[in-house]
């Protein structure tokens, strides 16, 4: 990867004397269809303006909402957002600039990562939903686990897909560049599965408050939790792109044709992106101090009161 990104314009007599002082200090030179980059592709400016836009309108509307109902958690939202937007910023350089390292390892390393801020959203929701309306004994795990554990396994991905970044990029040799590819394909493998057995009981959780009568008792639930169900999806979805994009290399199919990229990765991730402001969970879930356990255990053993009513503020401004 790294050899066929600038150092061949350097390493090439020929084409290291086109280089002007300019170039070669900012790495910045014109796509030449002979000379291979590490895309193996000029970005195009038409998808890397499009996708920034949407991200970066999102990133603004996340802070919003999350400011004015001061739901903090939910700035993950916004987090996620921003590192999609500058990974496709640096995708839209990458049409200008083809050869430049910088822009090609900013926009691998933000756009692997930047999912996990979306996931650690969906992880705070399913507990809040849990504590808050539906009891402890609707999950098979303790509510206050799902953020522990889920975010545990996402660090872990990350560390994993860095240190393995770090190896493509410092690499010398296709040997050493796959390697890194190698390493890297671990991590977004951990957080494949991590983010499976999440939305696995996700669907378990919500097929049981739906089989008790809760969604029932609260119709105008069902279409935030079909938005948010329809983002966790897209999220696996991206992920498993992701996995077989990797698998393949550096030199792969897949990842040499930017048409699967922008639609499998940056428009899955727009989608899900925008799905979260239009149905954002600060409007819709009331996350001031939990229920306990208990005390929703004791309702829910109570056989002769009705559905409790939701302890979701939906409307509230």
């Amino acid at each position: 990867m790294a050899a066929t990104a600038m150092s061949l314009f350097i390493r090439d007599d020929r084409l290291a004397s086109q280089l002007t002082d300019d170039q070669r200090k900012t790495g910045c030179v014109k796509w030449d269809p002979t000379v291979d980059n590490s895309y193996h592709y000029q970005p195009h400016l038409s998808a890397g303006l499009v996708f920034s836009i949407v991200f970066g309108l999102s990133t603004l509307v996340h802070l919003a909402q999350t400011t004015i109902k001061r739901k903090w958690w939910y700035l993950t939202f916004a987090l996620g957002a921003i590192g999609e937007l500058m990974g496709w910023a640096a995708r839209t350089d990458s049409h200008y600039c083809p050869y430049k390292d910088l822009d090609f390892m900013l926009q691998i390393a933000v756009l692997i990562i930047s999912p996990c801020f979306f996931s650690a959203g969906l992880y705070y929701m399913l507990s809040v939903m849990i504590t808050q309306k539906w009891g402890r004994d609707i999950s098979p795990i303790s509510p206050r686990f799902y953020v522990a554990i889920f975010v545990t396994f996402d660090l872990v991905s990350i560390a994993i897909q860095g240190a393995g970044g770090g190896i493509a990029a410092s690499g010398t040799t296709d040997s050493e560049t796959a390697n890194g590819a190698h390493i890297m394909l671990a991590g977004i493998a951990i957080q494949l599965a991590s983010m499976a057995v999440f939305v696995f009981l996700w669907f378990l959780v919500i097929s049981r408050a739906n089989s008790r009568g809760y969604l029932r008792a609260e119709p105008r639930l069902k279409l935030p939790l079909l938005v948010w169900t329809a983002g966790a999806v897209l999220i696996v979805t991206r992920n498993i792109y992701r996995c077989v994009e990797l698998a393949q290399g550096w030199n792969g199919y897949l990842i040499s044709r930017e048409v699967y990229f922008a639609v499998l990765d940056g428009m899955l991730m727009a989608i899900c992106v925008v799905l979260f402001n239009i149905v954002h969970p600060a409007w819709y879930l009331n996350s001031a101090s939990p229920a306990t356990t208990e005390d929703r255990n004791l309702e829910s053993s109570d056989e002769e009161k009705p559905v409790k009513k939701s302890r979701f503020a939906f409307g509230r401004r």
